[in-house]
């Protein structure tokens, strides 16, 4: 009865703590300007050079608090993924090519239904990288799979016991919060599914294999090709 107790209040913690994480991470992104409104600087007015040294300095100092609460975990699956790291690969990068071409197919039959549609996540994303190519780039591919599989993947995994509740909850709050907070219409609804897809199997690859760094390094290699990609489109 005692160690059920102990196990109890082991969990309870980790929920708490995950639950608690996740609150901050919704803070974090309203008040990510306050410090500025705080001195009374309107960010809105800073240069595009000012508003990128902010953010990489508020995103830094961000992602340092969450290393500072998952330090033992993340020390201990980074241990475990340089040991294991080609395994981890040869097992793992299939997953990343199912959410790729997953996401494809249904952008292409979003596309087929909705001719010339374009989510306003990735107008902004595009607009983003006219402006800031340098800033987009590490804030998409260096620091975005660090904190969004710290709070989506490992902070729900805390919350969520139930595997199949887990990925779906993981996968679509992370794929919604990508339309929402640039919603504009009803039909940017629909890109909540190919939004949602990675984030499920990048849940599903933690249920499996229980370090974070495997969804990590997959969304990190999805950032990347993307923003290639996008960058070619762009630019060339």
């Amino acid at each position: 009865m005692y160690y059920g107790e102990i196990m109890k209040n082991t969990i309870l913690k980790r929920q708490i703590i995950g639950l608690c994480v996740v609150v901050s991470y919704f803070i974090y992104s309203y008040f990510q300007t306050l410090p500025l409104s705080i001195l009374g600087i309107d960010y809105y007015k800073l240069s595009m050079t000012n508003k990128i040294i902010y953010l990489i300095c508020t995103e830094l100092i961000y992602l340092l608090i969450l290393f500072f609460i998952y330090h033992k975990e993340y020390i201990r699956d980074f241990k475990d993924y340089i040991k294991n790291f080609k395994n981890y690969m040869l097992k793992y990068m299939e997953y990343w090519a199912l959410a790729f071409s997953l996401m494809l197919i249904s952008n292409y039959f979003i596309v087929s239904l909705l001719p010339n549609s374009v989510a306003t996540n990735q107008e902004a994303i595009n607009n983003t990288l006219t402006q800031a190519p340098i800033y987009m780039v590490i804030s998409a591919v260096l620091f975005a799979p660090f904190l969004e599989e710290t709070i989506f993947r490992f902070s729900f995994r805390r919350i969520f016991q139930n595997d199949i509740f887990f990925i779906i909850i993981s996968g679509l709050v992370f794929g919604s919060l990508h339309v929402v907070g640039s919603f504009k219409s009803f039909i940017d609804l629909i890109y909540i599914i190919p939004y949602s897809i990675p984030g499920c199997v990048f849940a599903y690859t933690l249920v499996k294999s229980k370090n974070i760094f495997i969804p990590m390094s997959l969304h990190l290699f999805h950032n990347g090709i993307m923003m290639f990609v996008q960058l070619v489109l762009l630019f060339i």
